[in-house]
C-alpha cells in the first residue's frame, strides 16, 4: 500500500530542462479537510494561482492537469521539525536562562538562544538527512488545459 499523499491541483504552464512550472490553485484542497482555511490559500494572499517549479517526468507536458502530491508522513515530520522543535527549544532555553540567571533578562535571552539554536539544528539536519523535507511529485490527471476559475486571460 502506498503512502497517503496530500494533494493539490495544478496546471503545467511550461517545461524547461526537466523542471515544470506549475500554477497551483490557491483555494483550499479537500485532502485534509481544512478547505478555505488552508495555509496554501492564505499564503497566496488573494492571487489567482501560486507558481511552483517541480521536477517532471517525460510523460507530462505543458497544459496537463496535475496533482502536486506530498507524502503525509513527511509533511508531519516537517511540521514537527519546523513548529514543535523550535517551540520546545525556546521553552527549554527560557527555563535554563531563568534557572541560571534568575532574572527576566536571562529568561528572555535563554528563550532567544533556544529558538535560534533550534532553527540552526533544523537547518543542519535538513542538509544532512536526505529526504527529510517533503519533495513534491507531479501526478498527471488530464491532458485538457483550461484556466482555473479565478484566472482571467485577456487578449
Amino acid at each position: 500500500m502506498s503512502a497517503h499523499l496530500i494533494e493539490h491541483r495544478g496546471v503545467v504552464q511550461r517545461i524547461d530542462n526537466g523542471m515544470a512550472l506549475v500554477a497551483m490553485e490557491t483555494a483550499g484542497c479537500p485532502s485534509c479537510g481544512q478547505g478555505s482555511s488552508c495555509g496554501v490559500g492564505k499564503m497566496a494572499a488573494g492571487r489567482p494561482a501560486t507558481l511552483m517549479t517541480i521536477p517532471v517526468s517525460a510523460d507530462i507536458k505543458a497544459g496537463d492537469f496535475v496533482l502536486i502530491g506530498i507524502p503525509e508522513s513527511k509533511l508531519t515530520l516537517s511540521a514537527l521539525l519546523g513548529y514543535l522543535f523550535p517551540a520546545f527549544a525556546m521553552l527549554f532555553g527560557a527555563w535554563l536562562g531563568a534557572s541560571l540567571e534568575g532574572s527576566d533578562g536571562g529568561t528572555a535571552l535563554g528563550a532567544i538562544v533556544g529558538f535560534l539554536g533550534a532553527l540552526a539544528v533544523a537547518r543542519v539536519l535538513i542538509g544532512l538527512v536526505p529526504g527529510l523535507m517533503p519533495a513534491p511529485q507531479l501526478i498527471p490527471i488530464s491532458n485538457q488545459s483550461t484556466p482555473f476559475p479565478k484566472e482571467h486571460y485577456h487578449d
